[in-house]
C-alpha cells in the first residue's frame, strides 16, 4: 500500500500543472460547406512530459461523432502550433477542441463556425493597414449577395492547399512574406492553381511585400518611380475621376509568360500571371497611399479582376456522381455471382454423385444399406468443397481499388489527385486505411457514412498523412473513402499555337510531347469545340495537332456521344470489368446533370493511366489493388494575333452565371445574368463590331438580351433579329480586358430554353 501511494504521488508530480489550449476555426473565421477547414492549434505545457492527443469533433449530419485528431508529444514546458484539417459538410459547426492524456481531458475550448457556400465571395487581407481593402465587402459575386472578409496574418496561411479552399482571392500589401514557410508556398501555388486569385502590391515598402514571394511575382523588381498622374488606370476602367497626385510605383522587368494590362509612362504598372486556373496580380502602386486611396476606381478594378469565378469543368471541381462512383468500385471479379454456367455445372456434379454415381457403387459392392452413410457423407463433403471454391473465388487477400481523378497544369509540378478507393474483404475484419504524402481522407457526399460504426468518423493526422481507423467490412463486402492530396504531375511539353484569323475563330496548331515515363491510354484533346481522339500517347512520343476552335453549338455535349467516340459503352458488359470500370468513373468525374458534359473554355489533353496511383493502403496488411487513373493537363497556348482586322469568339472566353452552374441555358423565372473575360490575353487596339448569336427553341424577338454599357454604367435593352445580330455602337458594350456582361430574360408564359450563346468581336491589331 506504501509503494502504491508513493508511486501515485510520484505520477501526479510528473503529471501535474497546466495545459493552455488555444484554437481558430477557419481562416480568420471563413470556411466553406463541402470543403476542408484549417483549425490552428495552439497548445502550452507547464507541467511534465505526457503524449496528448488533440482532436476536433463535432456532430455530423448522421448524429454520429466526426472526429479529426493528431497525437502530440508534449514535453515539459512546451509550446506548439499546428493545423488540424476538418472536412466540413454542413453548413453551421459547433466544435469542441480538445486536449486528451488517455482518457482525461486536460484542456478545451468551444467553437462556433458558420460555413458559407460557393455563392460567397471570400477575401483574404494580409497587410499591415488592411482600411484602404474594406472597400472589397462592397464587391457582390455574381452567383450571390454576400461577401466575406478575412483579415490575416502569416501564422493563420495552412500548410496544405486542403486548407485553402475557402478563399478566393489573397491581397498582400506591405507586409514581410520572407517568414513564409515553405510548404506555406507550396500550398499557396497549389491554390492558385485550382483558381485562386493572388492580388501584390508595390509602393515603396514592395522589398517586404515581395520577400518570399519571388516565385509567384510576374516582375522582376528591381526599384522604384516617381510618377505624377495615374490616366491610364482610369481609362482601364472607364472613370472619369483625375488621378494627378505623385505616385511611387515599383517597376522591373517583366518575366516570360506574364502579361502587362496598365501601363503608365511606360511603366508597368498592373501586370497578370497565368498558374493554371488561377491568376497573379502585381499592382505596382501602393493604394493605400494617395492618390488611389480615396478613389473610387479601385472597386471596380477590384472586381474586374477579383470577383470574377468562372466556370471549371466538371472534373476540376472533384464532385462525384455517386451512382457511377460506386459503379466504378464495384467493377471487380470477387464481387460477381459465380456465372450460370459455373452453378448448373456444380449442382449437376452434385446430383449425379449423389444419386446415380452413388447408387451404382453400392449396388456394385452389394452394400446399399450404406446409403444412410454415404449420402451424409456426400453433403458434408459438397459442403466443405463449395466453402472452399467460393472461398478461392474471392480471393485470401483485401483488395484495393483505387481510382484517381488527377489535374496537371502547364508550368506547375504538383497535380491535384482525389482519390475514390473501394475496400474488397474476403471476410468479416476490420482495417486501418491509411494515406502517405500528405493525402487526406474524407467522405464524398453520397458515398459510404457509417464505415466505423455508429455513423462515427475518426481520423488521425499524422506528419506524413491520415488514417481512418477500424473500417468495418463484411464477408464479400466493399466499403469506399476518399482521399485528396498532390503528386508530381507528368512532363507534358507542347508548342501550341493559338493563331487568331480575320474571318473565323482561332486555329490551334503546334505539338504535344508525352515526355514522361508513362503511356497515356485513349488521350484525347479537349477544346470548347470537340473532345479529339489523338489515340495512346506513348513515352517521347510527339503528335501535331492542326485543330480550329469553333463558336460553341450548344452549351454542353451529349453524354452518349462523347463515350461512343471513346470506344466506352453507357452500360458496360457485365464481363468485362476493365471496361466497366473506365466507363462508370469517366462518367462519375466529367459527366454533369442530364447526362451532359458542360463545354468551357480552355484546352486541356487527357488520358488514362494504369501505372500510377495515390499513396493510400491498407496499415500492416498485405493487400492487392487495382489502379485506375483519368488525367487531366491543362495546357495553355501561345496567342499570336495577325496584322489585320481579326475574330475573338466566345471559344476564347471564360464564363460565369449568376444562377451557378448550368448545363443548359434555360431561363429562369428572374431571368439571369453572364459574365464574359478572355480565358488568355488578347491584344487588340479598338473594337470594331460586336455579333450576338443566341441559340434557343424561340424566335429572337423571343428573348430580351441587355448589355452593360461600362461608359454609363447601366443596362441596355438590345433589339435582335435574324437579320440584324450586329450590336450598334459596340466599344461601350467592352470592358476592360475584353469582358462582356449580358442579361437574358424571356416572358414566362413561354417556355424559352437557351442552347447557346455565342458572340463574336470583330478587332483591330
Amino acid at each position: 500500500m506504501l509503494c502504491a501511494l508513493f508511486i501515485s504521488i510520484d505520477v501526479s508530480a510528473q503529471t501535474g500543472g497546466t495545459v493552455k489550449l488555444d484554437a481558430q476555426a477557419g481562416l480568420d473565421g471563413v470556411c466553406r460547406t463541402g470543403a476542408w477547414m484549417p483549425i490552428r492549434v495552439t497548445v502550452e505545457n507547464t507541467g511534465g512530459d505526457f503524449n496528448a492527443r488533440v482532436q476536433a469533433s463535432y456532430k455530423n449530419d448522421q448524429n454520429g461523432q466526426s472526429v479529426t485528431a493528431m497525437d502530440v508529444s508534449l514535453p515539459a514546458t512546451s509550446r506548439k502550433e499546428f493545423f488540424l484539417y476538418v472536412y466540413s459538410t454542413g453548413s453551421t459547426r459547433n466544435f469542441s477542441v480538445s486536449v486528451l492524456d488517455g482518457k482525461t481531458v486536460r484542456a478545451e475550448k468551444k467553437l462556433n463556425v458558420s460555413c458559407a457556400g460557393d455563392d460567397v465571395l471570400s477575401f483574404g487581407i494580409l497587410a499591415d493597414d488592411p482600411t484602404p481593402y474594406n472597400i472589397l465587402n462592397d464587391i457582390r459575386p455574381l452567383s450571390g449577395e454576400r461577401t466575406r472578409f478575412a483579415q490575416l496574418t502569416l501564422s493563420d496561411l495552412p500548410d496544405r492547399v486542403q486548407g485553402w479552399s475557402a478563399l478566393d482571392a489573397l491581397v498582400i500589401s506591405n507586409v514581410d512574406t520572407g517568414k513564409l514557410t515553405a510548404e506555406q508556398k507550396q500550398a499557396m501555388q497549389s491554390w492558385l492553381a485550382n483558381g485562386g486569385k493572388l492580388f501584390i502590391t508595390g509602393g515603396i515598402h514592395w522589398q517586404t511585400t515581395t520577400a518570399g514571394l519571388k516565385d509567384f511575382l510576374p516582375v522582376d523588381i528591381s526599384a522604384t518611380k516617381n510618377i505624377r498622374g495615374l490616366p491610364a488606370l482610369s481609362a482601364y476602367v472607364k472613370d472619369a475621376a483625375l488621378l494627378d497626385h505623385e505616385s511611387i510605383l515599383a517597376s522591373g522587368k517583366i518575366r516570360d509568360g506574364a502579361h502587362i494590362i496598365v501601363a503608365q509612362n511606360n511603366i508597368p504598372l498592373l501586370v497578370e500571371k497565368q498558374i493554371g486556373y488561377g491568376k497573379v496580380y502585381y499592382f505596382a502602386a501602393d493604394p493605400g497611399l494617395q492618390p488611389l486611396s480615396n478613389w473610387e476606381g479601385m472597386k471596380e478594378v477590384y472586381s474586374h479582376l477579383l470577383a470574377f469565378k468562372p466556370q471549371k469543368p466538371a472534373w476540376a471541381n472533384a464532385v462525384w456522381d455517386s451512382n457511377q462512383a460506386n459503379g466504378a468500385l464495384s467493377a471487380l471479379p470477387e464481387l460477381n455471382l459465380p456465372s450460370f454456367f459455373y452453378v448448373c455445372c456444380w449442382l449437376g456434379f452434385y446430383i449425379l454423385a449423389i444419386g446415380p454415381v452413388n447408387y451404382l457403387i453400392l449396388r456394385r459392392v452389394k452394400r446399399p444399406e450404406l446409403a444412410w452413410v454415404t449420402v451424409p457423407v456426400l453433403v458434408i463433403l459438397f459442403s466443405c468443397l463449395a466453402y472452399i471454391s467460393g472461398f478461392a473465388y474471392r480471393g485470401g487477400k483485401p483488395i484495393l481499388n483505387r481510382f484517381a481523378l488527377a489535374q496537371g497544369w502547364d508550368g506547375v509540378p504538383q497535380a491535384r489527385v482525389n482519390d475514390l478507393v473501394g475496400v474488397y474483404s474476403p471476410s468479416r475484419t476490420t482495417y486501418n486505411i491509411q494515406t502517405q504524402d500528405h493525402f487526406m481522407l474524407y467522405q464524398p457526399a453520397g458515398m459510404d457514412t457509417d464505415l466505423q460504426g455508429s455513423n462515427d468518423w475518426l481520423l488521425i493526422k499524422s506528419e506524413a498523412g491520415t488514417t481512418l481507423p477500424d473500417v468495418r467490412v463484411e464477408i464479400g463486402g466493399m466499403r469506399s473513402t476518399g482521399a485528396e492530396g498532390s503528386m508530381p504531375a507528368l512532363n507534358i511539353q507542347h508548342d501550341l499555337v493559338l493563331t487568331t484569323m480575320a474571318k473565323s475563330g482561332p486555329k490551334l496548331s503546334g505539338t504535344i510531347t508525352n515526355a514522361s515515363n508513362h503511356t497515356l491510354h485513349q488521350a484525347v484533346l479537349v477544346t470548347p469545340s470537340e473532345w479529339y481522339l489523338l489515340g495512346d500517347l506513348l513515352p517521347n512520343e510527339t503528335q501535331k495537332i492542326n485543330r480550329s476552335i469553333t463558336n460553341r453549338s450548344s452549351a454542353s455535349t451529349d453524354l452518349y456521344a462523347l463515350l461512343s467516340n471513346f470506344g466506352l459503352p453507357v452500360y458496360p458488359p457485365i464481363g468485362d470489368k476493365d471496361m466497366a470500370r473506365r466507363s462508370s468513373f469517366f462518367q462519375a468525374s466529367v459527366i454533369s446533370n442530364n447526362n451532359n458534359v458542360t463545354m468551357v473554355s480552355g484546352i486541356y489533353l487527357m488520358g488514362w493511366l494504369d501505372d500510377l496511383s495515390a499513396p493510400v493502403n491498407l496499415q500492416d496488411q498485405n493487400s492487392d489493388a487495382l489502379d485506375t487513373m483519368l488525367y487531366f493537363q491543362k495546357l495553355t497556348p501561345e496567342v499570336v494575333t495577325i496584322s489585320e482586322p481579326f475574330i475573338i469568339n466566345s471559344s476564347m472566353y471564360d464564363w460565369e452565371s449568376s444562377i451557378g452552374t448550368m448545363d443548359t441555358y434555360q431561363i429562369s423565372t428572374d431571368g439571369y445574368e453572364l459574365r464574359f473575360q478572355l480565358s488568355q490575353p488578347v491584344e487588340y487596339s479598338e473594337v470594331q463590331s460586336l455579333m450576338l448569336d443566341i441559340q434557343t427553341n424561340v424566335t429572337p424577338d423571343k428573348v430580351q438580351v441587355s448589355l452593360w454599357n461600362f461608359e454609363t454604367q447601366k443596362w441596355d435593352l438590345i433589339s435582335l433579329s435574324l437579320n440584324s445580330p450586329y450590336v450598334f455602337n459596340p466599344p461601350r458594350y467592352v470592358g476592360a480586358d475584353g469582358e462582356i456582361r449580358m442579361r437574358l430574360n424571356a416572358n414566362q408564359s413561354d417556355y424559352v430554353q437557351i442552347n447557346a450563346v455565342n458572340f463574336t468581336l470583330g478587332v483591330k491589331p
